[in-house]
This record gives C-alpha cells, structure tokens and sequence, in this order.
C-alpha cells in the first residue's frame, strides 16, 4: 500500500529501510513470521525509491540483468547457501504460477575462457552437464549448461508489493522518504509520517548503495560497481548464455558477457564491472563492444532474415536450392557485427541502461548491530531499537535475496525473543 493515510498507534513499529529487492523479500519474510502473527507490530517501508518510478542507476532492482547465476565460490558455504535457497523459492513460484510471476525457467550455458573449472554450485541445478568439448567453439575451452531462472524485474517486484499488502491486510505503508540518518526516525515529520510516537521495535537496513551516505551507517567500504547492458525485443531467444573469460577469483572477477531472456521477450545483453565509476549514462563505445560480444555468443540473437542469402536464379530463370547456395552468398551473424559497425541488433534495440550495483570490499554485511537509541531515555534499554543490517549484495541482490531475507528474519526474531 503506497502513501496511506497511517492510523495513529502506541504499539512499536518494525521499519524497513529499502523498497529494492531485498528490501521487499525481507518485508515479505518478516510479515510471514510467528513474531508477526503473534504481536502485529505495524510494519512500514521507507525507500528513496520505488519499483515503479522512473529508471535510476542508483536503485538497482529495476535495472538488473537479472538471473539466476551464483558466483558463490566453492568454499563459501554462507553465500552457496543463500544462493540455493533463492533458487528453491523462484523455482518453487514459477511452478505454481508460470511466467506470471515474471520468472523464466531456461536451459543456462556457461562458456569459460582461459579457465577450465566451474564452480561446483551449478551441479546442484536440475539437468547439469559438461559439455561436449567437440560441439564447442575453438575459442572455448570449457562448458557446461544446467536449469536456471531469469527475472522480469518489474513484473516481480509488483507481485512482492501485492503479496505484502495480502500479508498485512493492506496495513503496511511504503513511504517515500529520504532518511538522512538513522536517528531521524524519531524526527517528529516521520513519527507523524509512520502514525507512531514510539520507538520502533527494530529497524532492518537495506538500503543498498544509499548504506554509504546513510547517516549512523555511513559504510565507507560500500562502491558502486557500474554495469551497463543493452536491452533488446527478442522473443525467439529462449536460452541464456554467458562467456567468461578469466577466473571469478572468489567472486565476481574476469570479464563476463551475457545474454540474458525473460518471460516478455525482452533480453538483456551485457555487460561491464566498472568499480567505484558513477558515470550514471550510457557509453556509446560501450554499447557497441556488448553487441559485438553478445553476437559472439549466441548468433540466434540475430533476426533470421538478415542471415537469409538472396535469391540466385538459373538461366531459365528457375529459383537455385537455397540449401546449395555459394558460401560467399550466405551470411554469418559474428561478421555483421564488430565493435566498430553497425550491428544487426540495432532494430532490436529498447534502451540502454546503466545501473550501480551495491557493493562491499567483505561482501554481503549480514548482521545485527548495536542497538539504536532514538529517545531522551537512554538509559531504558528495552526501549531502544534492534538494527538489523541487510545490504552489500553487489551483483548478487536477485540471486541471494530470499537466502538473506530469511538470514535478516532470524535475526531479527533471535534478537527480539
């Protein structure tokens, strides 16, 4: 429920710091909570931004490939198994419900370049395998393919917003509200805002790259690590693929080009891993080196007619058999396109985004921090809030989000109880 009018309470609230995708994954696990059911304390979201405003490079959410594809290293249990759980929950909807929910279920290749070792979380997707050395390209050195999922950002992120307002009854409240600092939420404009002069219950921070500037937060290890894609219509590309060249290096390292479907028909191409470059416009040198790459990767992206030979007639003015034509007359899609040409993707074009992805030097900051003391009272500990920190994703957000959401919860009751 966006921008109601607040009924005024003296119950405690729990607020939510973030309207992106683990801002509304950890609203949804904390309005499914025994703590919920048993004491309903009002619960509110406070965002700078929401799903449906406009494209912002800061609110990553919207702008996201987004896919299923963990970069969990293998001896990093935490985020394997934040990873896993994500893909169990997104798997388990798109079963119910089908691409309503927005997801994708899709065959995912993986191509490896200069690498010849996948991480070992990929064997746990359905249908997993190497494959064949001699079906691959010169150029790869190593594959393999497994089920995976592709989000529609847009599409997800409303059907998070119906099924908090279902949970709640319609009574949680998304504010627009720019929170300078934590200690403004004792600020009378947002007592009056929430309907509540009590000291929240709990505050959990998700606020993503706003975590840098956020006052009484204020993670100077958080970057913004720009991307920036092309998004085309392509509906008859059903698969995804992804090339990396170099290893991950225990997360997100190498050069990485993808091309990712989703359920519209939309696909995303990409991408770049700009680190600490708030450049928030598209590059277009940049957009040019993905459609270059992307062809590279996956030729069916190409519309077929522009692969078509022309037509030869005989003599007699019959029509040659297409399938015998000469091979100077046939087309090859990686040569219609270069860094430095027109592509045969530019009709499909949509837009070109650029998104910052929040991230943190030691990854996802998955914690409860010390309590945050809003009152005059300060020696009335009870009264005090319990800060719950959920944010640092990086590229990550849409791959881990339900893991961390659920981590976020048990805290949150862990503390409480």
């Amino acid at each position: 429920m966006l921008e109601t009018t607040t009924v005024h309470t003296t119950q405690r609230p729990i607020i939510v710091l973030g309207a992106g995708i683990i801002g509304l994954t950890t609203a949804v696990r904390i309005l499914e909570s025994p703590l919920y059911h048993q004491h309903h304390h009002p619960v509110h979201i406070i965002a700078d931004h929401l799903p449906n405003d406009p494209l912002d490079p800061k609110y990553a959410s919207t702008i996201a490939g987004a896919h299923h594809l963990s970069f969990a290293d293998d001896d990093d249990e935490r985020q394997r198994r934040w990873d896993r759980r994500t893909f169990q929950v997104m798997y388990d909807e798109w079963r119910a419900d089908g691409e309503a929910t927005g997801l994708m279920v899709l065959k995912q290749t993986e191509l490896f370049v200069g690498n010849s070792r996948h991480l070992k979380i990929y064997e746990e997707h359905p249908g997993f395998t190497v494959v064949d050395q001699s079906s691959l390209p010169s150029a790869i050195d190593y594959s393999v393919s497994f089920t995976s999922l592709t989000m529609t950002p847009i599409t997800y992120l409303n059907r998070l917003i119906k099924r908090i307002n279902q949970l709640s009854d319609g009574n949680v409240s998304i504010h627009r509200h720019h929170l300078h600092s934590l200690s403004d939420l004792s600020h009378p404009s947002v007592q009056a805002m929430i309907g509540s002069r009590a000291i929240p219950l709990a505050v959990v921070v998700c606020t993503g790259l706003g975590s840098l500037t956020l006052g009484g937060v204020e993670d100077k290890t958080v970057f913004p690590t720009r991307g920036q894609v092309v998004k085309i219509k392509a509906p008859w590309v059903r698969s995804g693929y992804t090339r990396q060249i170099g290893g991950l290096n225990g997360g997100e390292g190498g050069e990485r080009t993808y091309v990712i479907p989703r359920a519209d028909g939309e696909v995303i191409l990409g991408g770049t891993r700009e680190e600490g470059d708030w450049m928030p416009y598209p590059r277009e040198e940049t957009t040019r080196d993905i459609l270059s790459r992307v062809v590279e990767i996956c030729p069916e992206l190409v519309p077929k007619h522009l692969l078509a030979p022309a037509l030869e007639r005989k003599q007699d003015n019959a029509i040659e058999d297409l399938t015998r034509t000469s091979g100077s007359n046939r087309k090859d899609a990686a040569t219609m396109s270069s860094a430095h040409s027109p592509s045969p993707l530019d009709s499909l074009i949509v837009e070109n985004l650029v998104g910052f992805r929040p991230s943190r030097q030691n990854g996802t900051r998955l914690e409860r921090g010390p309590n945050l003391v809003l009152s005059s009272k300060e020696e009335v500990a009870s009264e005090s809030a319990v800060v719950v920190y959920n944010y640092g994703h990086g590229g990550a957000g849409w791959q881990s989000c339900w893991g961390t959401a659920e981590d976020a919860m048990a805290l949150l009751d862990k503390s409480l109880s």
